[in-house]
Parts: C-alpha cells; sequence; structure tokens
C-alpha cells in the first residue's frame, strides 16, 4: 500500500516497487511449482550487488547461518540456480554413481565407503541390504588368506550371485510395468479419442438454447441436472483412469529407482571382490587358484587384465599371460555349458505326473510285461550304436562306435574345466568318450517316454530336450579338447626351451635350474600335477626323442600363440 507517493518498502531501505512489480512479486512466491528452497532463497536473500537487503534492515547480521546450512560462497551459488536447474541436478544425481562428500562446504573430509554407498542408494530395500551386509564387508577388507579367506569369498560370491538374481527379478518386473505403462497409455489416447469423437458428435447430449425454448422453466432444470450429471460420471471415469495410470506409473518408478541401487550394490560388491582378487594375484603358487583369480576376475568384467597380470609379481613371459588368459575364457566356456547341460538334464529326467499316474492305476503284471517291453525296445534301439546282447552281457562290436575318441569324461560330470589329465599323452587312454554315452541316453530317454504312455506333446518336448544335450555335450566335448591341447602345446614350448638351454652347455647346474624354472611355469599356467608328470615324460624322453616330440608339437604351439 503507498502512503505519501511512497511504497511500504521504502522504510526497510529496498528500492522503490511499482504495483505492478509488487503483484508479479507476490504472484510468484505463492505459486506452487516453485521449490521451496528456491522460494525462500529468492524471497529473503537478495544478490550481493544489491546492496544492504531486508535482513539487514530488520536487524539481522550477516553472520547469522542460513536456514539451508549453507556458507555465503556455496550460498550465492545455490541462488544463481533456477527451479528447473536444481531439478536437472536432481535427476543427475539419482543416475550417478560417485561417492558423495559432506553435506557441508568444498572443504569438508569425504565420506566413508559405506556412507558414500548409503549416499547413493534411494530405495529402503537396497539401504538394509547395505546394511545387513556392512560388518561382513569390513571383515573381508581386512582378511589377509588362509581358510578365513575362502570361506569369506564364497560367501561373498553367494551374495552377488543373489544380488545378481534380484537384480534380474527388478528388471522382469520393471519392463512389465513398462509395458503396462504403455498399454495404459494406448488405451487411454483411444477412450480420449473415441470421447472427442463422441463429444463433438453430440456435445456430450446437452441440448441447444433452441431446444430449451420449448421447455417450461421445470423441464429445462432437470435437463440441466442430467446433464450435469452425466458430466460428473464422464469426469470420474477420466479421473479414475488417471489414477490407476498414475499408481502404475509410480511403481514403475519405485520399481526402476530399486532395480537402480540394486545395480550399485552389486558395482560395489565387485568392486570390492575384484580388489581382493589383484591383492592376491601374485601372490598364488598354484595354476588351479591362478586361473581361479582370472576367471573370476573376467566374471565380473575387469578390464586390463594383461595388464593387471604384467603388474603382479608373477614370473610369466608375455606369451605365457596371453595363453593363461585364453585357457581362463575357454574353461568359462566349459563352465557355462555344463550349466546349461546340467538343467537340460534334469529337464529330461524330471518326473512326469501323468505318466506316474498311469502307472498306479495299472497292475503288477501290466507294469512287468511293459518293463519287459521297454527294455527290449531299448535294446533294438542300441543295435545301430553296435551294442548286441549276450548271454553273459552286452559286448561292444567291433569299430562300431562313431567318434571314438578317448579321454573326455564330459559325460560324468566329475572333472572341472581346471582337471584335465596331467601327461604329455593328451587322450588319457582308457576312458570312453561321452558320445555314446549320449546316443544312448537319448535313446533311453526317447523309449521310455515313448512306451509308459507318454502324449505326442511329450514326445516332441524330449526329442527336442535330447537334440540340445547332444549339441551341448559336443561342445562341451570340444572345448575340452581345446583346452588339453593348448596346455600340451604350452607344456611342448616349455620343454623345448629346457632343451635348447641344455644344449647351450651350461652344465648340470644350468639344466637343474632350467628344469625348475619349467616345473614352476607348468605349475603356474596349469597345475602341479601336470608339471610333475610333464618332467618325468621329459627325462624319459632325453635325451634322443624329445627333440623329434618338441619339433612335432612346436608348430601347433607357434600357431595357437
Amino acid at each position: 500500500m503507498a502512503m505519501g507517493g511512497r511504497t511500504w518498502s521504502d522504510g526497510f531501505g529496498q528500492r522503490k516497487l511499482s504495483s505492478a512489480a509488487m503483484a508479479g512479486q507476490l504472484q510468484l512466491m505463492q505459486s506452487p511449482t516453485f521449490r521451496k528452497s528456491a522460494m525462500t532463497q529468492g524471497a529473503f536473500f537478495s544478490r550481493p550487488s544489491a546492496g544492504m537487503g531486508m535482513g539487514s534492515s530488520l536487524g539481522l547480521s550477516r553472520s547469522v547461518s542460513s536456514p539451508l546450512g549453507l556458507s555465503s560462497s556455496a550460498k550465492s551459488q545455490q541462488r544463481s540456480l533456477t527451479a528447473s536447474d536444481m531439478d536437472v541436478i536432481e535427476v543427475r544425481a539419482l543416475a550417478g554413481d560417485a561417492p558423495l562428500k559432506g553435506e557441508g562446504g568444498h572443504g569438508e573430509v569425504p565420506r566413508g565407503l559405506h556412507e558414500a554407498l548409503l549416499g547413493r542408494l534411494k530405495s529402503r530395500a537396497a539401504r538394509q541390504e547395505a546394511e545387513k551386509r556392512r560388518d561382513f564387508l569390513a571383515t573381508y577388507r581386512k582378511t589377509t588368506g588362509g581358510a578365513e579367506q575362502s570361506s569369506s569369498d564364497a560367501h561373498l560370491d553367494a551374495l552377488l550371485k543373489a544380488l545378481e538374481k534380484r537384480a534380474e527379478e527388478l528388471r522382469l518386473r520393471s519392463e512389465e510395468l513398462q509395458a503396462e505403462v504403455a498399454e495404459k497409455l494406448q488405451a487411454e489416447a483411444a477412450e480420449a479419442e473415441r470421447r472427442q469423437e463422441q463429444t463433438s458428435n453430440n456435445n456430450l447430449g446437452r441440448a441447444s438454447e433452441t431446444d430449451l425454448q420449448a421447455l417450461n422453466p421445470f423441464e429445462r432444470s432437470q435437463r440441466r441436472i442430467q446433464e450435469d450429471k452425466r458430466e460428473e460420471e464422464f469426469q470420474k471415469q477420466k479421473d479414475e483412469v488417471q489414477a490407476i495410470k498414475a499408481k502404475v506409473q509410480r511403481r514403475l518408478q519405485s520399481e526402476l529407482i530399486e532395480l537402480r541401487d540394486y545395480k550399485v550394490l552389486l558395482r560395489e560388491f565387485r568392486r570390492v571382490r575384484l580388489e581382493k582378487l589383484g591383492e592376491s594375484l601374485g601372490k598364488v603358487t598354484d595354476g588351479r587358484r591362478l586361473r581361479q583369480c582370472v576367471r573370476v576376475m573376467i566374471r565380473y568384467g575387469a578390464l586390463r587384465i594383461l595388464q593387471r597380470l604384467e603388474t603382479s609379481a608373477l614370473p610369466l613371459e608375455p606369451w605365457m599371460r596371453e595363453v593363461l588368459v585364453n585357457c581362463c575364457h575357454v574353461e568359462i566356456r566349459i563352465e557355462d555349458t555344463e550349466a546349461k547341460l546340467l538343467t537340460l538334464r534334469r529337464q529330461a529326467l524330471q518326473p512326469i505326473r501323468a505318466d506316474v499316474q498311469n502307472m498306479l492305476s495299472q497292475t503288477k503284471q501290466e507294469r512287468f510285461d511293459r518293463l519287459c517291453s521297454r527294455t527290449w525296445e531299448l535294446r533294438q534301439s542300441m543295435r545301430p550304436f553296435g551294442v548286441s546282447g549276450g548271454v553273459g552281457g552286452e559286448t561292444l562290436g567291433e569299430g562300431s562306435w562313431p567318434g571314438s575318441d578317448f579321454g573326455d569324461n564330459s559325460a560324468t560330470g566329475t572333472s572341472g574345466a581346471g582337471d584335465i589329465s596331467g601327461t604329455l599323452d593328451p587322450w588319457n587312454m582308457g576312458q570312453l568318450s561321452g558320445s555314446v554315452t549320449q546316443d544312448i541316453a537319448a535313446a533311453s530317454a526317447g523309449v521310455g517316454s515313448s512306451s509308459l504312455g507318454g502324449t505326442t506333446g511329450h514326445q516332441e518336448m524330449s526329442e527336442k530336450v535330447v537334440a540340445e544335450m547332444r549339441t551341448a555335450e559336443v561342445e562341451v566335448s570340444s572345448l575340452r579338447r581345446l583346452l588339453a591341447d593348448m596346455r600340451h602345446n604350452t607344456a611342448s614350448v616349455i620343454c623345448n626351451q629346457i632343451r635348447q638351454a641344455d644344449k647351450g652347455g651350461g652344465g648340470a647346474k644350468g639344466n637343474q635350474q632350467a628344469m625348475l624354472w619349467g616345473k614352476q611355469m607348468l605349475s603356474l599356467l596349469v597345475s602341479e600335477d601336470f608339471a610333475k608328470s610333464t618332467m618325468k615324460e621329459l627325462q624319459k624322453l632325453a635325451p634322443t626323442v624329445l627333440p623329434q616330440a618338441t619339433r612335432g608339437c612346436g608348430s601347433c604351439s607357434r600357431a595357437l600363440l
């Protein structure tokens, strides 16, 4: 209100404001679209160039801290940001994963690891998970080795698998909610178009003024009341649709935030695991342990593994490090294929409820007769594979095994990717190839499903599963042969270097040092048992047969490396 041609702000030392400008400021402060912090800063803090502000004229000193807890430099920087800029900063902070610093000015000390992790998490479930694992992570960082280190590694690996499973579930749920939101939006758009067309056609059934003139006042009022009711019902339906869509969108937003938080947790736990693996990389002396570390690092997305091996204290040559990483990649493929094969075997051997019920409804004699016929059909199906029946049992047909390779124990599933036989003979005579077992198991599975009275759908599913099992077993067998060739080619190169050192005239001492060096390299690349058996074979082959053997394998090793 103006008093004597002066505004009310003249008494507080402010510049004269016109009534239009004052109305604009009041409207800006009352607008609900602006942030509360932005309104507070714009209303009570003036710019440094504006001179003495309202707070100074009211008797407030500059040393009084603001309600936001900001310093003078931080306040000036915050005042220069608009509401849209602050929204953008908040969204970027939600997606960022960098560790946060203290709440105060720029000179404060950064938070700890756990506090920085909690600062990046927004959902309640993720924060509870981080709090639950706080003590374990602190203890894990302090462990140095031994049985406690192994148990902690296993526990952390299990925790990482659980987090990966939870993140995958959240991803699937978020995709479902996104599809639901898209469906709601499409339905809403179609409904809006339909209602707009209906409104344009009959204007929601409202009568025109010309039509109302023919009615008396009571009829006109009743007509208007009915029209208002229809409009209210129309608006109510529209609000319900909007509420459902808003609810789904809120669920989607919460799912996306939780998914993002679990990804942050997974990344943080992986970082802790990779740090511990990097520390123990230069301390291992066994090849199995070294390859396990490299495989875990590859699975958890570690970068520059060759550089990590180079900076570690491992006495490996550059080509040995490359062979080690390549072998680890092959072993990872073997592990993944074996896991897939195990799932397929369980799927093929799982009990079928309908077949079991059919067997329960049969008598003992009927089950016995069906078992005999089933056995006969199985024996007939095994004839193409060269298996014939005799009085004392089954005998193998001469030269009738398909793909009769030896040394592949993948059919039993007892040996891991890193437990290949440790001799220079890559074929491990004495064990049959898994291909015959694969075909017999496939034939028995097909005959069993048909003899039990299974439906056509069950037979088709069994045939599909058997085909996938055969493909997976062939892949595992080929990968195992590739891994065995890589290891034995590496052993031949090392043995050739030992022979070259022996020919160089180093004497008994030089030969002993070369043997120790070769044993150490093979222990790091494969295993200690493999190194011992290789050195024994080297001593047996020396001095006449070894040069020919190494020349025979040297071309393969050079082609591989």
